[in-house]
């Protein structure tokens, strides 16, 4: 016998593929920042379950496009769910899109939580570390963040393709 899916895990499994197309990061990754049942429920009491569930029809009938999105609630919407995968802050909503959802929430941005800062994706994008929140660890300062081209330290030379020459600056080969 199969078990049920309840209707709030199908939910959060809809905002999980709909943020996945939104930010372009995979559920999996969604899921490891440990913030997917909050920014889920974050969405919802921002908005409304009508205007979510209006989003993820829009998003489907785009064929999971966020560009293909042209209703502009879905759209402001779409964006705000963005924002807070990445920044870990639901932002204010356009006013005619607040408007027109006559939500009796104010229309102000918030951070959604203490660790949304430090599980922003924002962070990911370029192999960061939220200041104060997740130190890298002790000396990984000194070496070049993944795929950066190698800087010469003092005193020595690059020459073609980053290769380097031995030498003190300005000398000639």
């Amino acid at each position: 016998m199969t078990p049920k899916t309840s209707t709030s895990a199908r939910s959060l499994d809809d905002f999980i593929t709909a943020s996945a197309a939104l930010t372009g990061f995979d559920a999996f990754d969604l899921h490891a920042t440990g913030m997917a049942g909050l920014y889920h429920d974050t969405a919802l009491e921002q908005v409304g379950r009508p205007a979510v569930a209006r989003l993820l029809g829009a998003l489907a009938a785009a064929g999971g496009d966020p560009d293909g999105v042209t209703d502009e609630t879905a759209r402001d919407i779409a964006r705000a769910i963005a924002h807070m995968w990445y920044l870990g802050v639901w932002p204010q909503l356009a006013a005619s899109v607040h408007t027109a959802l006559g939500r009796e929430r104010a229309n102000t941005a918030f951070t959604v939580s203490p660790e949304a800062y430090a599980e922003g994706l924002v962070w990911r994008t370029f192999d960061g570390h939220p200041a104060g929140a997740k130190p890298p660890g002790f000396g990984t300062w000194a070496d070049p963040p993944p795929g950066a081209p190698a800087v010469p330290r003092a005193g020595e030379r690059t020459g073609e393709r980053g290769t380097r020459l031995p030498g003190p600056r300005g000398a000639r080969p």
